[in-house]
C-alpha cells in the first residue's frame, strides 16, 4: 500500500464521513486483519463504525455483556500510549486463554487478536481503532503495530477534523430547523447542548441550558423523561422518544421529540448523539387521533380515547359509543397516561387543549 495515498484517504474521510469505511479497511489491509472497528468508549448509545466484513460480530459484541465489561477497554485503553498496542501488551497468553470475552465470544466468531491506538477527541470521549485478526492467523507481531504508529498522528488530526466538520453540520441543520419556525437542538450525551437555534432559546424558562451546557426542563416530570430519553431507555431501536410538558400560564403545551442522530461516522467524533425538536399543541379542541398517535407513540385505539377525553367525555360514556366495556377504557387510558407522563385526566386534558 502506498503510504502517502493512504495518508491523503485519511484526511479526505474528515472531510467526507462515507470515506472512513475505506480507512478502516485499509488498516486492516496493513494489519493483515480482518477488519478494523471505530467506536468511542464513552457513556450512552454505542457510537461505532466497522468494516463491512466484521459488521455482524461488531453488532453481536454491542448487544451482549462484554461491551460493558470488556478486558480490553479495560486495561489497554487506560494506557493512553501514543502508539499502537496488542493483546500481548497487556495480556500473557496464559491469560488470554483463561478470559471468557477470548474464550466464549471472539474465538468462536473467528476473531481473538487485535492491534489498536485510543485517540483523545475533542467531545471528551476516547475514540479508539481496534484492527481485529483471525485467532488462527495468530498473533500480531511488534513490527506490524510498529509500522502502524507513523499513521497515528493522521488519525488523530483528521479525528479532530471529523468532530469539527459534524458539528458545523449539526449547527447547520438546526438553523435550516429554524427557518420554519421549529426549535431544535443537537445533543450528546446526558443531554448536553452541543448546538441550538433561536427558536428554541425561545422557550426560556420552560427549558434553559443549565450548569454544564445541559439541556433542562423546568417541569420536573418532563425533565425526568427527558433524561431517561437522554439515557438510551426510550431510544432502543432507534425510535426516539417524545416527552410530553404541560401548558402554562403564558404558552401552550408543547412536546419535545428526541430522535437519535443519523449519518455515517460523523456523530463518532462529534459526539451528537440525539436531535431534539419541539411542537406545539396548540388545538382549541384537542387535536385528533391521528396527531396524538404520532405526537405520543400512541396505538389507534389509544389515540381515540386520549381525543375523546380532551373532548370531555367520561370513561363512561366512551365506553357507551364505541360499545365495549367501561375496563376496556380504563386500561387504554393508563396507557394514555404512561405515555404522556399525565396521571390523571384533568392533567391530560390540560396537556392535550390549549388555554382558552
Amino acid at each position: 500500500m502506498n503510504f502517502d495515498r493512504f495518508v491523503d484517504d485519511i484526511y479526505e474521510a474528515a472531510v467526507i464521513p462515507e470515506r472512513w469505511l475505506g480507512v478502516l479497511d485499509g488498516l486492516a489491509q496493513l494489519a493483515e486483519a480482518e477488519g478494523t472497528l471505530l467506536f468511542a468508549a464513552a457513556p450512552g448509545q454505542p457510537r461505532w463504525l466497522s468494516s463491512e466484513q466484521i459488521r455482524s460480530r461488531i453488532e453481536a459484541w454491542v448487544t451482549s455483556s462484554y461491551y460493558l465489561a470488556d478486558p480490553r477497554g479495560q486495561r489497554l485503553i487506560p494506557r493512553k500510549e501514543p502508539r499502537f498496542l496488542t493483546d500481548l501488551d497487556e495480556f500473557t497468553l496464559e491469560e488470554l486463554d483463561h478470559e471468557p470475552f477470548y474464550t466464549e465470544f471472539l474465538r468462536p466468531r473467528g476473531l481473538g487478536w487485535c492491534v489498536g491506538t485510543s485517540i483523545h477527541s475533542p467531545s471528551g470521549d476516547t475514540l479508539v481503532f481496534s484492527i481485529e485478526k483471525a485467532h488462527a492467523r495468530g498473533p500480531v507481531p511488534p513490527e506490524v503495530a510498529a509500522r502502524l504508529d507513523p499513521l497515528r498522528p493522521h488519525l488523530a488530526r483528521a479525528a479532530l477534523l471529523s468532530a469539527r466538520f459534524g458539528l458545523e453540520r449539526a449547527q447547520a441543520t438546526i438553523e435550516g430547523l429554524n427557518l420554519i419556525g421549529l426549535p431544535a437542538a443537537v445533543l450528546a450525551q446526558q443531554g448536553k447542548v452541543l448546538a441550538t437555534n433561536p427558536a428554541l432559546l425561545a422557550y426560556a424558562p420552560d427549558i434553559r441550558i443549565a450548569a454544564g451546557d445541559r439541556l433542562e426542563f423546568s417541569n420536573p416530570n418532563a425533565h425526568a423523561l427527558f433524561m431517561k430519553a437522554c439515557a438510551g431507555h426510550s431510544l432502543q431501536f432507534g425510535a426516539g422518544a417524545s416527552v410530553p410538558v404541560p401548558r402554562a400560564p403564558m404558552r401552550p403545551a408543547f412536546v419535545a421529540h428526541v430522535v437519535p442522530m443519523r449519518g455515517r461516522g460523523r456523530e463518532i467524533f462529534s459526539g451528537a448523539e440525539l436531535l431534539l425538536y419541539l411542537t406545539s399543541v396548540i388545538q382549541q379542541a384537542g387535536p385528533p387521533p391521528e396527531i396524538l398517535q404520532a405526537l405520543f407513540d400512541l396505538s389507534p385505539a389509544e389515540a381515540r380515547v386520549a381525543a375523546m377525553i380532551a373532548e370531555g367525555h367520561s370513561v363512561k360514556t366512551i365506553a357507551e359509543l364505541l360499545s365495549v366495556q367501561p375496563n376496556t377504557i380504563r386500561v387504554q387510558l393508563k396507557a394514555v397516561f404512561s405515555k404522556t407522563g399525565t396521571g390523571r385526566q384533568p392533567e391530560l386534558v390540560s396537556l392535550l387543549r390549549s388555554p382558552s
